[in-house]
């Protein structure tokens, strides 16, 4: 009985200890997927002006949206702060750090006429 009752604990804990890295990978998966299917959409929003990527790693209006435009940027900061935590998590870092390290590398490679914001805080387009 101590023999059974200690395989199944340990199966219990290899299984829960699994766990997380398979929920884990199938969540960045989704939220790859979420994402690359908003590109088109998010992109058009930058051209236009309507959005500007701030200076935390998130987008931030930058005129009028309409309903379903402030959806499609809120799905996309939340999906951004998922993927801030991940990354966060896997590096013994903060997603906040990880936030502001994506939103250096957004400025760099920003094409011409996209609204960022500069670690000051101002605003200016690439």
């Amino acid at each position: 009985m101590k023999r059974s009752l200690a395989a199944l604990l340990s199966l219990f804990i290899l299984v829960v200890g699994m766990a997380p890295v398979s929920t884990q990978a199938a969540s960045s998966a989704e939220l790859k997927s979420r994402m690359a299917q908003r590109l088109g959409k998010i992109v058009a929003l930058k051209q236009k002006g309507t959005v500007g990527e701030n200076n935390l790693g998130y987008l931030s209006p930058r005129g009028s949206l309409s309903g379903g435009e402030s959806a499609l940027v809120k799905a996309e900061n939340a999906d951004r702060r998922a993927v801030y935590q991940l990354i966060a998590a896997k590096t013994k870092s903060t997603a906040s750090a990880v936030g502001k390290a994506r939103a250096k590398r957004i400025r760099s490679s920003a094409p011409s006429g996209t609204w960022v914001q500069m670690a000051d805080g101002s605003w200016k387009k690439a």
